[in-house]
């Protein structure tokens, strides 16, 4: 979105006269040449358009979105298109046979330009959690007055202080966000610099601030024609993509427009979404196929593991029903739940060997780097099993009973890692290896390219590269050795395992349509919203800093707990927790035992600061603590919250 006031900012689109086809005319921003592409944000969807051969910058470009069918109630469609010169003639445009719909409700906004704001410089913005970009028109100074439109669902939802989107104008900066690469329709990570601006600049060399790794899933035919093979590897994250449209023997079922539709919704809308596409399109009919799966329940998973891994990948979209060997009963529903809780239950049990608690947080399980070792002869078969498990759970909306830690949501969803996501792992490691920045010297502290492993309690040293052992860390390769640990902990070390669990999971679920969930909704998706329970909650809270005197008496914390409880859905409720503790799952004998980073109990912690330190509410995982800026009022406080809890997922920092 971008300001009324003048007709040529740059990635700025504006509506032209409403005709058929709808265009949208925007401006080649500067330093913009033929064959580079630059980011533009039509309708609040951002997409990358490249620049054609013989216009420069400066020049204007017509691009055409695809339509949305009209059957569709979701939000309107979202765009992509090619550009076409004003400047020459116009080129042949890409025709879709998608019946066009009317243009969406907007909502004209008129805002003030933050101080040092520059003409042609975009400052950001949240409208009812949503990033919004606006580009300072070229004639505009700070303080003078901009409009902008923004789309909306219901025109008549009014509060009592004006329209139910609300403003927000600190700057959220420095991350990632996911475009739609106009030239193929495929959508593609970018990365925000911090001026709230595409990051056009190459980065040769490993930053722990700005690097970020995606992982690549090549899929490779296999021995056996009932399942794939493949491997993965990380790629620079604006390197990846993915379709964006999901396609059944060379149909296409769900179009990119449906998707993209999606992406706009809340989350139960999503996930509703998300489960129509599933039960209407992507399930088979019960007169095409459907499984009986049998099972004793003295020899659960090797009764489920035979019956699961013996059906092709065009099986597993079928019905199943199951029935316990020797017991009498219709399975309406009731014994497929029981079934999802009891098989997972059971592989996500840190005595099977698959899985262990992470460091940080005894509700995230991470891979065991010594599942070989516990189940010697099928560790990797039960991975593809769970995959398989946990992707047909998804399909079919059951639950899963085992909480992964959060890399692992980001490696089924394809989202970037980066450097901090190793803290919720391994804390301790993670903080040895960012003090390494501060050393003078790192000779002196005589370190090589290696890890030492400990396994069942026999230490092994790996080699992050080659000879790793002959190559001495220096302060010129500490960004290549701070890289190399970053991939060994994230993919690296227990690459088979995670390879499989992936294989199994898209032997069911279509990537593309995971494109509309961030990595803290795949979590409540699969393991369910919790009933949190608020007085328990409060109960065993402890108060640290400013609150430490007052506890419960003080304003902002009476105010805290007032939002939460009569304010927030158990949705929001859950995705406090993921910020806060780095889980959504609550210990089944209640916060009481809620454990630290060291296996101890920590509880809850609400820990006062002065706004001058932080305008937003901050989280450390490790301690299972929120550090609150003492606020004014409890609407500034609801309003910070609602913003550091809806950006945590996005890799965004917030000033």
């Amino acid at each position: 979105s971008g300001g009324s006031q003048s007709g040529n900012s740059p990635a700025n689109p504006q509506v032209m006269e409403q005709q058929q086809p709808t265009t949208y005319m925007v401006t080649v921003p500067p330093g913009i040449s033929p064959g580079i592409q630059f980011a533009v944000e039509v309708e609040g969807q951002r997409m990358m358009v490249t620049c054609p051969d013989n216009v420069q910058s400066g020049m204007n470009l017509r691009i055409l979105p695809p339509q949305r069918p009209p059957t569709q109630s979701s939000p309107p469609n979202l765009p992509s298109g090619i550009g076409t010169s004003l400047d020459r003639p116009p080129e042949e445009r890409l025709s879709t046979s998608a019946p066009l719909v009317s243009p969406p409700m907007m909502q004209m906004f008129e805002v003030v330009v933050p101080p040092g704001t520059m003409p042609g410089q975009n400052f950001s913005l949240l409208a009812n959690g949503q990033r919004v970009l606006v580009t300072c028109p070229t004639h505009v100074r700070p303080g003078q007055k901009v409009r902008f439109q923004l789309p909306i669902s219901n025109p008549n939802d009014k509060t009592k202080d004006g329209p139910a989107v609300q403003l927000e104008y600190e700057s959220i900066k420095d991350g990632w966000a996911r475009t739609i690469r106009v030239t193929d329709l495929k959508f593609q990570w970018i990365r925000m610099n911090e001026d709230g601006e595409i990051d056009l600049k190459s980065v040769s060399r490993f930053d722990i601030q700005h690097s970020a790794y995606i992982r690549r899933l090549t899929f490779l035919k296999g021995n056996d024609p009932r399942m794939r093979t493949g491997k993965i590897c990380f790629c620079a994250a604006n390197e990846s993509s993915v379709e964006s449209s999901v396609k059944l023997d060379g149909k296409e079922v769900v179009s990119y427009a449906e998707i993209a539709a999606a992406h706009r919704g809340s989350y139960e809308k999503k996930a509703d979404w998300f489960q129509e596409i599933c039960r209407d399109r992507l399930r088979k009919p019960w007169s095409d196929g459907h499984q009986l799966i049998v099972v004793r329940r003295s020899h659960l998973l090797h009764d489920s593991m035979a019956a699961v891994m013996s059906l092709s990948r065009s099986k597993l979209t079928e019905f199943w029903r199951f029935e316990f060997y020797g017991e009498t009963g219709i399975d309406a529903g009731g014994l497929a739940r029981e079934w999802f809780q009891l098989v997972t239950e059971q592989i996500f049990n840190p005595d099977m060997g698959l899985w262990l608690p992470s460091a940080t947080n005894q509700m995230a399980m991470r891979i065991n780097t010594a599942s070989e070792i516990s189940c010697p002869e099928d560790h990797l078969i039960y991975f593809r099993f769970l995959g398989r498990v946990m992707g047909k759970a998804l399909f079919d909306g059951q639950l899963v009973a085992g909480h992964m830690v959060r890399h692992i949501y980001k490696h089924i969803l394809g989202w970037p890692v980066m450097f901090d996501d190793l803290e919720l792992p391994d804390e301790g490691y993670y903080n040895s290896l960012k003090s390494l920045l501060d050393v003078d010297d790192i000779e002196d502290l005589c370190m090589d390219f290696t890890f030492t492993e400990n396994a069942l309690g026999e230490n092994r040293v790996v080699e992050l590269m080659e000879g790793g052992k002959d190559v001495p860390v220096t302060n010129d390769n500490l960004p290549e050795f701070l890289e190399a640990n970053l991939k060994y902990h994230m993919m690296d070390r227990v690459k088979p395992q995670q390879t499989e669990l992936l294989l199994g999971f898209f032997d069911i679920i279509p990537e593309p349509l995971l494109t509309i969930f961030d990595f803290q909704e795949l979590e409540l998706l699969m393991c369910g919203v919790p009933v949190i329970d608020i007085d328990d909650w409060k109960a065993n809270t402890t108060y640290s800093g400013h609150f430490e005197g007052k506890g419960e008496k003080a304003s902002t914390v009476q105010w805290f707990w007032e939002v939460i409880q009569q304010e927030f859905d158990q949705e929001t409720r859950a995705r406090l927790l993921q910020f806060v503790t780095g889980s959504s799952g609550v210990p089944s004998r209640g916060f009481s035992v809620l454990q630290g980073n060291d296996g101890s109990i920590r509880q809850f912690c609400i820990h006062g600061i002065k706004k001058e330190n932080s305008l937003y509410p901050r989280s450390h995982t490790c301690f299972n603590r929120i550090d609150l800026p003492i606020y004014s009022s409890k609407n500034e406080l609801r309003e910070k919250l609602r913003v550091a809890i809806a950006t945590s997922a996005t890799g965004f920092d917030i000033e």
